[in-house]
């Protein structure tokens, strides 16, 4: 079932976000008038994409935001919640390729469609941009180039990740799984998974009764301790980072 309803977030604030905040410039006060017309061009830069994006749209768990095949017409941000990107095989099993937090930009493509299925792993809001006229304002504009560039190279870097990482062993994958999580997730005091095991097994190319039992042991061993049944704490971070090497 795909999400339907749009809610409204103030588009200033969303746009800072994504297109400014990560490549603020310092202005001396020499360059006062040159700050001027950056400030000028950054509004009428921000109008443009407004004028890109539909949403944001709300989509509950499970929900399907583009199935593999469908036209890659739209890049995706999250704003809330965790979005996958996955493929499920005529046998019925599913490999969830990553996972996409708030702030992640997805839905790269060279091709005309959608080579994965992108749902939604919790409740989550997503705003759609155009890409063909996305990227021809990143061809103008220096900024958003850049950010789309480091956006594409950290995808690159994930998945060439997660393709060595599925040759190595259970505790490995899952002790690399949730250090990165971890620091993705602000390094914060503890891990509130908001993806289910299912999904995790699915993304580590393990059964669900592995990953439980994987996580038993290090809680056993003293590495994590399980607050709820989808929180964490990493209480030894420098072994479970021995385990990722």
């Amino acid at each position: 079932m795909r999400g339907n309803g749009v809610y409204h977030i103030q588009q200033g604030q969303q746009l800072e976000r994504i297109f400014v905040e990560k490549t603020k410039t310092a202005y001396d006060p020499s360059e006062l008038s040159r700050a001027l017309t950056v400030a000028d061009d950054q509004q009428l830069l921000n109008r443009a994409i407004c004028a890109l994006q539909r949403g944001p749209v709300r989509y509950h768990r499970n929900n399907v935001v583009v199935c593999e095949g469908d036209p890659a017409d739209y890049m995706f941000l999250v704003v809330s919640g965790t979005v996958r990107t996955c493929r499920t095989y005529q046998t019925g099993n599913r490999s969830i390729i990553a996972f996409y937090l708030p702030g992640d930009l997805l839905g790269w493509t060279n091709s005309a469609k959608h080579y994965l299925s992108v749902e939604a792993a919790t409740d989550a809001i997503i705003v759609f941009f155009k890409r063909r006229a996305l990227l021809s304002i990143a061809s103008k504009e220096s900024r958003i180039a850049s950010s789309l560039l480091a956006a594409t190279t950290n995808e690159l870097r994930r998945t060439q990740e997660h393709a060595l990482l599925i040759s190595k062993s259970a505790g490995c994958r899952v002790a690399t799984f949730l250090t990165d999580l971890w620091t993705r997730l602000g390094k914060t005091k503890q891990i509130d998974l908001p993806m289910s095991h299912q999904d995790i097994a699915d993304h580590l190319g393990l059964t669900i009764e592995t990953v439980s039992r994987v996580i038993t042991n290090m809680e056993r061993s003293g590495l994590v301790r399980r607050v709820s049944h989808q929180k964490l704490i990493l209480q030894n971070r420098l072994a479970l980072e021995q385990m990722v090497k």
